[in-house]
């Protein structure tokens, strides 16, 4: 078993709160992201987890013992880096092995861990090359193998995919992702790239100025976030706000300057109560369909290939709206849009 567990971590550095009271537990073989913008603490989070960051307050907990004490290397956990890290003078396989060579591993060991990590990593034929002789996808893959041949009971990762183009950091989450699968270990993920945490995730902590303001899966942190800046920071969303008029079938009755929306009833909010709703461009569909319709403007259109987006404006109201494909549709044209039937009830925080 690997259970990882962080009671009420804080750090600080000066006056400035990095990381503010963050509790969140990790199950054996979970991938968790920490996903977040630039500054939010997820970064010092990971490496409060790694023993690279003392915490001022908290605990570090593995298989439900406290290893905020331990140094580094006695923690059971292994990270790749954003840079990759790795030494330009050693070669592949030495760079995988460095770290059992530190723990004076039998060079026999070393040699057979060392080869089942380029074999798991799809770099067998590329052992005695340099870091300079590879590209920027096979140097991440090596920084991969080089952690995970020390078999750790947690594996770190800190944002390994940012250098990486497009394509090639598609293919590679998919293939992290395979990977962890295959190896089942629990792992800790920071990225700010939210296509990323909703492809690799089992649950996605979402933090901001310090805090895990929100954690669940993917599907619950995109579909139905509890708080805006979830909402705000996950993709595009519209937020139109409005009152509980009552509630029916599991549901709340919402009237909004737009007319009826039905939303998510699992907050507990009260009839008469102001809210505000989310819902993303593609839960609103042009033309009349289940839900309410309303008469907009296109005051812009956006071709995106697989989508057409939308801005549409109704009553002073804008709304982002998708279209599957290419359309005609110009500015100014008047369209016929239907509100979702159901969204999601987000507080202010």
């Amino acid at each position: 078993m690997a259970r990882l567990e962080l009671r009420d971590i804080t750090k600080r550095f000066g006056r400035a709160v990095a990381v503010d009271r963050v509790s969140v537990e990790v199950t054996d073989g979970e991938f968790l992201t920490l996903l977040g913008p630039s500054g939010c603490g997820k970064t010092t989070t990971l490496r409060i987890i790694a023993g690279l960051v003392d915490p001022d307050e908290g605990e570090v907990l593995l298989d439900g013992k406290p290893v905020q004490h331990f140094p580094a290397h006695r923690r059971q956990t292994a990270m790749v880096f954003q840079s990759y890290a790795l030494f330009p003078h050693m070669t592949v396989s030495e760079n995988i092995g460095f770290g059992l060579r530190m723990r004076a591993l039998p060079a026999d060991l070393i040699q057979r861990r060392v080869g089942e990590a380029l074999a798991l990593v799809e770099l067998e034929g590329l052992s005695d090359r340099y870091p300079r002789q590879l590209s920027g996808g096979q140097q991440q893959r090596v920084a991969v193998a080089r952690a995970i041949v020390t078999r750790p009971k947690v594996l770190l990762f800190d944002e390994p995919l940012s250098n990486l183009d497009a394509k090639l950091r598609e293919r590679l989450r998919l293939e992290l992702r395979a990977l962890q699968q295959r190896l089942g270990v629990t792992t800790v993920y920071v990225t700010h790239d939210q296509a990323e945490a909703l492809a690799l995730s089992d649950r996605v902590a979402v933090m901001f100025g310090g805090k895990v303001v929100e954690i669940g899966t993917p599907r619950q942190v995109y579909r139905t976030p509890r708080v805006r800046v979830t909402a705000e920071f996950l993709g595009v969303t519209n937020f139109l706000d409005g009152k509980v008029a009552a509630v029916a079938d599991g549901h709340y009755i919402v009237q909004t300057p737009l007319g009826i929306v039905e939303a998510d009833a699992a907050l507990g909010v009260r009839v008469g109560e102001v809210v505000t709703l989310s819902f993303r461009p593609e839960d609103v569909r042009i033309g009349r369909y289940e839900g309410t319709a309303i008469t907009g403007r296109v005051l812009h259109a956006s071709y995106l290939g697989s989508v057409t987006d939308y801005v549409v404006e109704s009553g002073g109201i804008t709304l982002r709206v998708h279209e599957a494909g290419g359309s005609a549709r110009g500015a100014g044209e008047e369209i016929t849009i239907t509100l979702p039937a159901t969204a999601a009830i987000v507080r202010g925080g």
